[in-house]
């Protein structure tokens, strides 16, 4: 009687086990069904101080301000360079720029470091790119797949759509790079005229140097002059670039809408860096003006991340990096966090309030420094140029940008409270503060440099 009652319960139990199997194998299929598309949309040269969203007065961005009342909205974000091929770098790898070392236009990335591409392939998706974005060896080896060229030859924006299209039933992560705000400005009309004021009464005629803005990339620093009518025209043609970017957002919502895929897709507005517009004497980045500046129109970026289905809407205050941004995703989605980033993720930071009562800052992010490395002139340095390296650390408070190179060291020292605009260098002031700064920062130099 015994006997016969154990294997009644063997049976019990083995009916059980395989009862929870099926269970936990079917939770784990409808949790992998259940993961969302993912959009990665990264803005060239992109400043958030000229989004509605971010405190600008002019009508620049109703879509994307729309998109981060919904989401999650992120005021100090920064870049880790100052130009587009290290900061894109490090928001796949969540790897400082001295670590994966693709810091200059003849690098590549190295066998063996793990892409934000790579594990989400691992885990089920479609990373299709256009090959228009990994045609130059600084974007070799991120894993993505390439499309076929032919098929997606269409002019910017409209290339992304037909992409979306042709992946609306796969699960995907694409990645596009939106170029328009970079120079030269110059957008279509009505965006060249939709935010200089007094233009009907302008009958003197468009400057020189208003027109070598509208038709060039690269304007080396101190080359052209600017008035400040040119200053007002320049700005307002940046805005009216930036209106055009934000009136294709509102029609990428609607299209995806259309498609059936806009419930289910993590969106990821964000930048490479940000652009100079007149505040340190100049414009734009390392790259178009061969001469890098760290200052904060230069390394703070956009960050917003919108997933209604998940995260409620919420403005973030705290500063964080772009190697924050894979581990983030990857939380997001309760997928492994690989050993080795050096982000850290920011779902903590995005937890509503009736799921995070105690609301208490994570250690990581508590008293945390941004540090940022650039060579001179960016994507256009040569060998001599690639040898001055501009590097800051920069606290809430405090800024230090440090100099190397040809004509020895510099050091520039700024209190972001008193002067945010970073106009008075304080170096020689504040020899307590440099000394502080410069510990982090020699110390971060020594940890990311590579052996």
């Amino acid at each position: 009687m015994v006997k016969g009652c154990v294997v009644v319960h063997r049976s019990i139990i083995t009916v059980v086990c395989c009862m929870l199997l099926l269970f936990s194998l079917k939770n784990k299929s409808e949790s992998a069904h259940d993961l969302p598309n993912i959009l990665l949309l990264t803005i060239d040269a992109c400043r958030p101080d000229h989004f509605g969203c971010y405190g600008y007065t002019h009508n620049t961005t109703p879509h994307i301000d729309k998109l981060a009342k919904e989401g999650v909205l992120f005021t100090h974000a920064f870049s880790q360079s100052a130009w587009t091929t290290p900061g894109i770098l490090s928001i796949f790898t969540s790897l400082y720029p001295p670590v994966h070392d693709v810091d200059a236009k003849d690098k590549t990335l190295r066998n063996g470091i793990l892409t934000l591409p790579m594990v989400l392939k691992r885990s089920g998706y479609r990373v299709p790119v256009l090959p228009r974005f990994v045609d130059i060896p600084n974007y070799w080896h991120l894993c993505f797949d390439m499309v076929d060229h032919e098929q997606f030859q269409d002019e910017e924006g409209e290339d992304l759509l037909k992409l979306l299209e042709s992946y609306k039933r796969e699960r995907f992560f694409i990645w596009y790079h939106y170029h328009g705000l970079h120079l030269p400005y110059n957008p279509p009309s009505p965006y060249d005229k939709i935010f200089q004021e007094n233009r009907e009464n302008n009958t003197s005629g468009e400057s020189e140097t208003v027109s070598t803005i509208k038709k060039k990339s690269v304007i080396k620093y101190g080359s052209v002059n600017f008035n400040d009518g040119d200053k007002k025209t320049i700005t307002a043609l940046y805005d009216g670039q930036l209106r055009q970017l934000d009136d294709y957002v509102g029609r990428l919502i609607g299209e995806m809408r259309a498609f059936g895929i806009v419930e289910n897709t993590l969106l990821i507005v964000t930048s490479d860096h940000g652009e100079e517009l007149f505040e340190h004497g100049f414009i734009g980045h390392a790259s178009t003006s061969l001469k890098a500046k760290l200052y904060d129109e230069i390394i703070r970026i956009p960050l917003i991340i919108w997933y209604p289905r998940k995260l409620k809407p919420r403005v973030v205050a705290e500063m964080v990096r772009q190697i924050d941004i894979m581990p983030t995703i990857l939380d997001l989605l309760d997928l492994h966090i690989p050993e080795g980033l050096q982000g850290n993720s920011l779902l903590p930071l995005m937890r509503d309030k009736a799921f995070d009562t105690s609301r208490s800052v994570p250690e990581c992010f508590r008293q945390r420094a941004v540090f940022c490395e650039t060579i001179l002139g960016g994507y256009q340095s040569t060998k001599e140029m690639e040898k001055i390296r501009l590097r800051c650390v920069r606290t809430e408070r405090w800024k230090l940008i440090y100099t190397s190179g040809l004509n020895g060291d510099a050091y520039e020292l700024y209190d972001l409270r008193k002067d945010p605009k970073e106009i008075n260098n304080i170096v020689d002031e504040h020899p307590d503060m440099v000394k502080e700064l410069k510990k982090d920062l020699f110390q971060w130099i020594t940890q990311t440099t590579p052996k």
